[in-house]
């Protein structure tokens, strides 16, 4: 993927547990310098890349390093997956919380709703012009964030679902869509609705990326905090 061109904040800020970069890059068109890192291989990453476990990352080097830190720790044991398989997924926001806190850094943590963090703000697609998703995140962080404006109301999504009344009036190419693993729409429709460029990403990166939009809101906040020293 080739990174178009922004104003760089002068800011560094690490990704971790970053997939294939969606936050990551949220946080680029916002100015910063981005690194990510995640436990897998991640092929198709823009960034600088370190290939490590966040349990095993030291928050003195993250200090000494960066400005700012981003996480967005796995979130099976709170998606719908673990309420409809019962399934005991390990919860990684404790330790997640516990690294970010040490560096003594502006941090954001993101994750699901349901997912147990502190006093978080929830976005929502409806609050960002050209969005296509609703897709539901919460932002846990130690500096104060605010939302873009209200939460609009959800409009009909495109659906495969014959059951649905709505099935075959919406077309996916301008409708909003759900981007998950059930096949609610195609890659290229996953694409344009949540603001990532085309060709990056396989369909299961999106299903599990976040709209950068909403990333490059929040970067944009952190980084007129640490230009007036409030996040220091």
């Amino acid at each position: 993927m080739i990174l178009p061109a922004r104003v760089p904040n002068g800011y560094t800020l690490l990704d971790v547990c970053s997939k294939a970069g969606g936050a990551g890059y949220g946080y680029y068109l916002a100015g910063f310098d981005v690194v990510s890192v995640d436990r897998e291989p991640q092929p198709r990453q823009p960034f600088p890349f370190i290939q490590a476990d966040l349990r095993d990352l030291d928050p003195q080097w993250i200090a000494e390093n960066f400005d700012a830190v981003a996480a967005s720790p796995p979130c099976w044991r709170w998606s719908d997956l673990a309420h409809r398989t019962g399934l005991d997924y390990e919860d990684f926001i404790p330790e997640t919380r516990a690294l970010v806190q040490a560096s003594g850094l502006p941090y954001v943590i993101e994750n699901v709703e349901g997912a147990p963090l502190d006093n978080p703000l929830t976005l929502c697609g409806t609050q960002f012009p050209g969005l296509r998703v609703s897709r539901h995140r919460l932002f846990e962080s130690n500096v104060p964030l605010y939302p873009p404006g209200p939460h609009g109301r959800h409009p009909l999504h495109f659906t495969h679902d014959k059951r649905k009344a709505h099935y075959g009036k919406l077309d996916e190419r301008t409708a909003f869509v759900t981007v998950t693993g059930g096949g609610n729409s195609s890659k290229a429709a996953a694409e344009d609705a949540m603001g990532i460029p085309a060709g990056w990403m396989t369909k299961d990166e999106l299903n599990q990326a976040i709209p950068p939009a909403y990333t490059r809101f929040l970067g944009e906040q952190i980084a007129a905090l640490l230009a007036v020293g409030v996040a220091a």
